[in-house]
């Protein structure tokens, strides 16, 4: 004779009244078995679990064939609603909080608040106008702090180095371009290298900048002696600073508008080209108002996109 040892081990027994629910409603224990994604002796054994506890017989077992006792009937009856309750919890979830998916929080670099991030918010609020929206603006590593400790859902920005403790997904690249005030001598070339800055008046970034540094480097490596004449912070100040007729500046594409009182020159070199992109932490599930925000930035992008899936600024 087979004895049963079982436990009294009640965080056991949504799933020993899921198995029996399934196993009265298909009348047997292997389709059962099927439908709870689990093996027949398991589900046997949950059933009989249960049993032990209640101290009743729940099914009238003739075979393989099985019925259910008064009991049974009972408990069938005052248990369905919990199981299907459960079962339908995902999908009844998800469409209970479909337009309540709350606010997304948005960090971004300088340059990415004014080209980059407002094409995709503009495709966002088209399709989710429900979920709020909050957006702050700062340095690259403002923002990367903002995100590691949770104060917003996602960066936009330019990203030189990618943090190893984050996702970074690369949206578009942006070659750079010489500008120079209104009249100046170098607005007269059709290509401009490192040689037509050698000695040249420049405006540049803050020396605790990446880009400042790795420019600079770059020229030296190139035998071009950076003279900068003017630090700021930011390429919106760099362009107005060269507007002033202060100097000239290299800067990418991207930031570049018709209503830019400047001269431009394509810049040639070896120097990359800028990386802009998206940084999100590394998270199993997702905050569900970033979860939609990504899938319109994947739509939007391959609707502007073909080919390789990145983005340039090549026009």
């Amino acid at each position: 004779m087979i004895q049963y040892s079982f436990r009294d081990d009640r965080r056991d027994r949504l799933k020993q009244l899921r198995a029996f629910c399934h196993a009265a409603r298909l009348g047997s224990i292997t389709k059962a078995a099927k439908r709870v994604f689990s093996s027949q002796p398991s589900v046997s054994l949950q059933i009989r679990a249960l049993e032990e506890e209640l101290g009743v017989a729940l099914f009238d077992r003739k075979g393989p064939r099985i019925g259910l006792t008064a009991a049974g009937r009972a408990l069938y009856k005052q248990a369905l609603s919990l199981v299907e309750d459960l079962d339908r919890l995902p999908d009844t979830f998800v469409e209970q909080f479909r337009k309540s998916a709350g606010t997304l929080r948005i960090a971004s670099g300088e340059t990415a608040a004014s080209y980059l991030l407002p094409r995709y918010l503009m495709a966002f609020i088209a399709c989710h106008a429900d979920i709020e929206i909050s957006t702050r603006v700062g340095s690259g590593t403002a923002c990367l702090s903002w995100l590691r400790s949770y104060e917003v859902d996602i960066i936009f920005a330019a990203m030189d180095i990618e943090p190893p403790d984050l996702e970074y997904h690369a949206l578009l690249t942006s070659r750079y371009e010489l500008i120079t005030p209104l009249g100046h001598p170098l607005e007269a070339l059709e290509r401009a290298g490192p040689q037509d800055l050698d000695n040249e008046p420049q405006i540049a970034h803050t020396r605790q900048s990446f880009i400042r540094n790795y420019g600079e480097m770059y020229l030296r490596q190139q035998g071009v002696t950076p003279n900068v004449v003017a630090e700021v912070d930011g390429w919106e100040s760099i362009k107005a600073f060269v507007e002033a007729g202060l100097g000239v500046a290299v800067v990418p594409r991207l930031c570049l508008t018709e209503r830019d009182r400047v001269r431009r020159v394509p810049y040639e070199g070896d120097l990359p080209a800028r990386k802009y992109g998206y940084i999100t932490r590394r998270e199993r599930i997702a905050p569900l108002a970033l979860q939609r925000f990504r899938q319109v930035i994947d739509s939007s992008r391959g609707a502007a996109v073909s080919g390789s899936g990145q983005g340039t600024d090549n026009g």
